[in-house]
């Protein structure tokens, strides 16, 4: 009889503390996919910790060595009075860090459009073409699509300058908070991620390589609903 007893208790402990488990964890998930409100703004030390470090989804958990690059896009402006640089601003961390706080708002979109911008810049819309062209420069090097100076590639190359330009003005406005912006310069960084097999090494570090544009004339842009730098300028 006691040992009826006993294996109840602790049949019913058991099931106690998995539907805690249970319902924690989907309570932590709900705040977090949730817009903002007051509860998880007092919650979110939490929520960060269980999401972001706990639980955080990255490239290991897919697979060891997938094809993945980090991508910086920094902005420099230029006063039209003082004819001053300013420093340069890493714009992409604030698209990302508001990604973090609300991953169910518009910032899933938003956060990616610098990723599209470089793209076009780089000459190519989306990955289908990319392949195409690489599967035509295999065969004929000399071809103008493997040198992007068909129309396509051209056009393309256009709509990215414009996207960056646009991107970098409204970084500039928010940044500098100056009504006499001129001009307007982007330079993106790709570092690749850490390999799998090289995951002991601590004296690995990435080669980081990227290209910056030239000066593009500033335009008036409307804001964008994130603060797009969390910090100082960029080192």
């Amino acid at each position: 009889m006691k040992r009826k007893i006993l294996s109840r208790l602790v049949l019913c402990s058991l099931v106690a503390v998995s539907a805690y488990i249970f319902i924690s964890h989907f309570f932590l998930i709900f705040l977090y996919l949730s817009p903002a409100n007051p509860i998880k703004s007092a919650m979110n030390p939490y929520i960060h910790q269980y999401t972001q470090d706990l639980w955080a989804q990255n490239w290991s958990l897919f697979a060891p060595e997938p094809l993945h690059n980090n991508t910086g896009l920094l902005v420099k402006c230029k006063d039209e009075d003082a004819d001053q640089e300013s420093e340069w601003y890493n714009i992409n961390v604030g698209m990302l860090n508001s990604l973090h706080n609300e991953p169910l708002g518009p910032f899933v979109r938003l956060s990616r459009m610098h990723l599209t911008a470089i793209r076009y810049y780089q000459g190519f819309s989306d990955p289908t073409s990319e392949l195409y062209r690489q599967k035509i420069c295999g065969t004929d090097p000399d071809n103008p699509v493997c040198k992007r100076e068909d129309d396509s590639s051209k056009t393309t190359k256009e709509m990215g300058t414009k996207m960056l330009k646009r991107l970098g003005s409204v970084a500039c406005t928010q940044l500098t908070r100056s009504n006499k912006i001129q001009d307007v310069k982007l330079r993106v960084l790709f570092a690749p991620v850490k390999p799998y097999s090289e995951r002991m090494n601590q004296q690995w570090k990435p080669e980081i390589a990227g290209f910056e544009t030239e000066w593009l004339k500033y335009e008036e842009v409307a804001p964008l609903p994130f603060k797009l730098a969390s910090g100082g300028p960029a080192t």
